[in-house]
């Protein structure tokens, strides 16, 4: 067999910390070839990030420590070389190049974009700065970026999130690497951004025949674009195969827990979700038995010894690191796809929306003179039944958030009306607003980030019990506490510990219980399981069912991943730039979308089975999503939309009704 291009064996990677030794990646062994794709999955904390700084040796040592293995790229051993020496910095961007999650971050905000890209080619390629200016305008403009001659100029603030990412491809492309790495490189980005970066990112590869790795926790995106995958799991390899092989006939426990706990496009949604229990172990309390043994549904006394399990061949390319063989694991019964629990849906509406709008002036110079508005929300009407959940959908900036926090009153509505249970609440005043959100609670995108450090979780969550004086007395309060943290799945003696003590799935059920604290009626659900991983995902939406069986709950189930908005929705609401262009039953909308944005959103949406992927027809749209402040005239999408005649750039399309399927487009019917 021919040599890889990127050879890793048993690395091995540690760090020293006070609490004793970190067991980061306990034994890595993988290959990638010239002008391959591949993928490494897992949850948090796995290995994944490590493996690959480990390689470009990036970790801070001290504390980091590789205290085994080897990585051999183009004949070297790159793990040999410190990580200060020439022949690591000529590898790193030269030879390896990383396209990091967050790229506000990795790109300095005080240089323009052109001065960063140009600052590696000189250095690795030795161009002058002519020369350098050139080929970054020309790598520009082959990753999408319009007017690369003027906006090579522009800072990084000056760009938008999906247009950053684009210039850390640019940056990582500049030297020709031979291996491109893109470690969770979409996360941040909406559906129909991250669609077109990865189908960038696959043009580019095929085009100069360098090598992909692909670093998520996306098992959908990794259906559609990775041709082998390694699925990591506590600093272990414990799956390897084509990505035909692991989504078909998968052979390891965690692979198949992981593909099970999955919302899918085409999926029965009257099943539950059926999760991994428990947690990842710690890594510096790692026992040396295989490392999933403690989630494991299939578990024996033979898996219950200090030896990590061997890997089992059934192929040249998939092997599992499991005592059981594939056809043991099938004879077993696997856990059953429990209903979903039923609940009705009542003909009184808790909340309706009546032309609600809100604008945001736009100020110029030091006498702040307003010069326009930024139309966030502009004319929405939407109504949600008792016991009902809606989905709020469509990418970042159209508006879903600040709906949101206008329905709280937190932003005061410039224009329609918000009908609360009967009682219109657009313009009650503040000291009246109290018992109104006792009624309506939130749940927000990031767990920690909403958690006071400084207060206990049994704090936390009684905060609410005291500021509506729910309790009779201190025994009360504390009861109340304790039937909360079991109501969300928590043991209540961990009370008393700080936010920071729990893992982020069990800190999302604390903002659970902390929002039902005070028995409210209505819960806006603000992109709740964004920043979890896939096992924990499925945990939360599962409890978010049960809790809205048992209390009667109504949700506003606000999201930009289609998949869970249609396993936890009954309608759909689509938002595009503060408009809402569909509204209709969860089934309605994904067999039939009305709206073209709809579409190509639903077609954005990877299924994790790449035999599907690959049958689907795809809908893409192109360009991101325009200015608030220069709004385009006419159907807000007609600049993006594929079908827009010139009736589209002049006239408003009004949100008609059909038969229970609301849309507004002027060609319904005609495509």
């Amino acid at each position: 067999m021919s040599e890889h291009l990127l050879d890793v064996k048993h690395l091995q990677t540690v760090f020293h910390m006070g609490d004793g030794l970190v067991r980061a990646v306990d034994d890595a062994t993988f290959h990638v070839d010239e002008g391959e794709i591949i993928g490494i999955v897992g949850e948090s904390g796995s290995g994944k990030s490590v493996t690959m700084m480990s390689i470009l040796k990036l970790i801070a040592m001290p504390p980091g420590e590789i205290v085994g293995g080897e990585a051999i790229f183009q004949g070297r051993d790159i793990l040999k070389y410190g990580p200060t020496s020439e022949e690591i910095r000529e590898i790193r961007g030269g030879g390896i190049s990383m396209i990091f999650q967050e790229p506000m971050t990795s790109l300095n905000p005080v240089l323009t974009v052109g001065q960063q890209i140009m600052e590696s080619i000189m250095l690795h390629l030795k161009m002058n700065k002519a020369d350098a200016r050139k080929r970054t305008i020309e790598l520009l403009g082959q990753v999408g970026i319009p007017d690369a001659e003027s906006r090579i100029d522009y800072y990084p603030t000056q760009f938008s999130g999906g247009m950053r990412q684009r210039v850390m491809i640019a940056m990582a492309m500049s030297c020709d690497p031979k291996i491109l790495i893109a470690d969770e490189a979409t996360t941040a980005l909406d559906v129909t951004t991250q669609e077109q970066i990865l189908e960038l990112l696959r043009d580019i590869v095929k085009k100069t025949n360098t090598a992909l790795i692909i670093i998520t926790h996306n098992l959908s995106i990794i259906a559609r674009y990775a041709e082998r995958i390694y699925v990591m799991y506590a600093g272990n390899i414990v799956e390897r195969g084509t990505s035909e092989e692991l989504f078909v006939t998968p052979a390891h426990p965690y692979t198949m827990g992981l593909l099970r706990a999955i919302p899918r496009l085409d999926s029965d949604k009257s099943r539950r979700l059926v999760s991994i229990d428990g947690t990842p172990p710690n890594p510096a309390k790692k026992t040396g038995r295989c490392p999933f043994y403690e989630r494991c549904i299939y578990k024996e006394e033979r898996c219950d010894i200090n030896e990590l399990p061997e890997y089992i061949e059934y192929s040249e390319t998939q092997a599992s690191a499991c005592r059981f063989r594939r056809e043991e694991l099938l004879a077993k019964a696997p856990p059953e796809a429990k209903e979903a629990n039923r609940r009705s849906i009542g003909k009184e509406p808790v909340l309706q929306l009546k032309g609600l709008s809100k604008y945001y002036p736009v100020t110029q110079g030091i006498a702040r003179r307003k010069v326009g508005d930024v139309k966030a929300l502009d004319d929405v009407d939407l109504t949600i039944y008792q016991g009902e959940t809606v989905g709020l959908v469509g990418e970042s900036g159209c508006g879903k958030t600040t709906l949101a926090k206008t329905v709280l009153r937190l932003h005061p509505a410039t224009g329609g009306e918000i009908i609360f249970r009967g009682e219109d609440i657009t313009n009650l005043p503040e000291r009246k607003l109290n018992s109104i959100r006792r009624d309506v609670q939130f749940i927000f995108q990031d767990p920690y980030g909403s958690l006071d450090p400084r207060q206990t979780a049994g704090s936390v969550v009684g905060e609410a019990i005291k500021t509506h004086k729910l309790a009779k007395d201190k025994a009360d309060y504390e009861r109340r506490i304790d039937e909360l943290f079991r109501a969300v799945g928590l043991d209540p003696a961990l009370k008393n510990r700080a936010p920071h003590e729990f893992s982020g799935g069990q800190r999302q059920r604390l903002c659970i219980a902390a929002a039902l604290a005070s028995e409210p009626k209505f819960i806006i659900c603000d992109e709740p399981i964004s920043a979890l991983d896939v096992s924990i995902q499925a945990q939360i939406i599962n409890l978010l069912i049960d809790l809205q069986a048992e209390r009667g709950l109504t949700y506003l189930f606000i999201a930009h991943d289609l998949s869970v908005v249609r396993h936890i929705s009954d309608r759909i609401a689509v938002m595009y730039l503060g408009k809402v262009v569909e509204i209709s039953p969860w089934d309605r909308l994904y067999e039939n979308p009305m709206h073209p944005y709809t579409r190509a959103l639903l077609s954005a949406i990877p299924i994790p089975d790449p035999v599907v992927e690959k049958a689907r027809k795809r809908t893409r749209i192109e360009g991101e999503v325009p200015s608030l402040i220069n709004r385009p005239s006419g159907c807000v999408f007609h600049p993006r939309c594929p079908y827009a005649t010139e009736r589209c750039s002049k006239e408003v399309p009004p949100l008609k009704d059909y038969n229970g399927h609301e849309a507004a487009c002027f060609r319904i019917g005609e495509i």
